[in-house]
């Protein structure tokens, strides 16, 4: 089965790119194909290796190294890999395996793998999942990637692509590195295996860990259509225990007491409660809150998938910072709703990734807190002013869906591949496409 892969910029957030140059270590074949039938090409052109190919567009017209021009696509092949030179991926030029489609897009290009569905997910494990993992859940990752490979959150038709490699979208794909045999063997024991629901593929969500319970999908994500949150729940994506949680961990939620109860546990008893991602902490001075919150703020709402979860006060300005208040949470305790109280009124933050982006601190490493489901301790000086902020948080990403570590951590008490994608996607089963 053949997938269209997305390429996208270095920095992962673009399907546009400047131009782009690849090179391979056999001959480069290049035909011009119109964009809606990459079957059919019209004219050829060869590249010979160390001569590397360089493409560049202008009004929506590829410009080739050998002086060619076309509106059509242009469609490379090769009988090596292929190197892309003008992009970095985990501090390296990526190799690819398969064909590469390049689109004109203005004076822009678009870069598409064309390449077989086991291939990609290769490429998938060997970016999403340490290759030191059980086998069993290593499987488990397989069967998801593969899932979310066929039926990825957000559609990209109008990409010319069916996935792209970004997980600020949909998952890692990296491109050819070393495949370990343990991930090697994963792939071909599920080929062509995918969760699916009623018959049809699932949205199989994942990410690193959950820290004790994973969360409702409608709880964290807006609807990819409509933009509308929360979204329609999904029957499969629904919060689930990890092990013995506190009590005040209940179908309905959680409290903040049950959550500190469990973020101060020295050996949480859950399936997740023995990685280093299970619990994190950091220290943000006011100074520092009070020099990037404003303008990150500023930023997101010149945003229009962020601003729609922004409500400023009636001054609409950001005043000194005095509180945060987490108010509302869902099952696994991740913030849906953040205030923050200002000199100016209060502000208030819906969706866990607009509330984790808000926290930007450069000089701390941080894009963004590594979760949602976070807790406050507010510290003041003899004034009354906020001095710093402590955030306490379980979990590392959105925590929907399969859990990386959890996974491992039920491979390690023996569950099988298919009793661990049982676990986290409720009601589904596995089947081969």
């Amino acid at each position: 089965m053949q997938l269209l892969v997305g390429l996208t910029t270095s920095d992962l957030s673009s399907l546009r790119h400047k131009s782009v140059q690849i090179s391979s270590a056999a001959n480069i074949f290049a035909q011009f194909v119109p964009a809606d039938k990459p079957t059919a090409p019209s004219t050829a052109a060869k590249f010979s290796p160390g001569n590397p190919c360089v493409i560049s567009a202008a009004g929506n017209e590829l410009h080739l190294p050998n002086g060619q021009r076309s509106t059509l696509a242009v469609e490379l092949s090769s009988r090596s890999p292929f190197q892309v030179d003008s992009l970095k991926r985990n501090g390296k030029r990526p190799e690819y395996r398969g064909n590469l489609l390049v689109f004109p897009d203005g004076d822009r290009v678009r870069i598409v793998l064309l390449t077989d569905l086991e291939t990609y997910i290769e490429g998938v494990l060997q970016s999403e999942i340490p290759a030191t993992y059980e086998l069993e859940a290593i499987k488990a990752q397989a069967v998801t990637a593969r899932t979310y490979g066929l039926h990825p959150r957000i559609n990209h038709a109008d990409d010319l692509c069916n996935v792209c490699d970004s997980y600020l979208c949909c998952q890692y794909f990296a491109g050819r590195d070393a495949i370990s045999p343990k991930q090697k063997q994963a792939i071909a024991e599920t080929k062509g295996q995918i969760v699916t629901y009623e018959s049809k593929p699932i949205l199989a969500l994942f990410s690193s860990s959950a820290g004790g319970h994973t969360e409702d999908y409608d709880n964290c994500f807006s609807d990819p259509i409509t933009g509308a949150f929360p979204p329609p729940p999904l029957p499969y994506l629904k919060g689930v225990a990890e092990g013995e949680l506190p009590a005040g961990y209940t179908a309905d939620g959680v409290t903040e007491v049950a959550m500190r109860e469990l973020f101060n546990e020295a050996s949480p008893q859950t399936y997740d409660g023995w990685a280093s991602q299970f619990k994190w902490s950091v220290s943000i001075s006011a100074d520092l809150l009070e020099s990037h919150i404003h303008h990150t703020v500023e930023t997101m709402l010149a945003q229009k998938e962020q601003a729609a979860f922004i409500t400023p006060p009636a001054s609409k300005t950001f005043g000194h910072i005095k509180s945060f208040k987490v108010e509302r949470r869902g099952v696994a305790g991740t913030a849906i709703e953040l205030s923050v109280e200002t000199s100016t009124g209060a502000w208030k933050f819906e969706k866990e990734l607009v509330i984790r982006s808000i926290f930007k601190i450069p000089e701390l490493k941080l894009a963004r807190l590594r979760s949602g489901r976070i807790l406050f301790d507010h510290h003041y000086g003899n004034l009354g002013f906020l001095s710093s902020l402590q955030v306490r948080g379980l979990g590392f990403g959105h925590g929907v869906g399969l859990q990386q570590t959890g996974a491992e951590g039920m491979a390690r008490k023996g569950k099988t591949y298919k009793e661990i994608t049982a676990h986290y996607f409720k009601g589904t089963e596995i089947s081969t496409v």
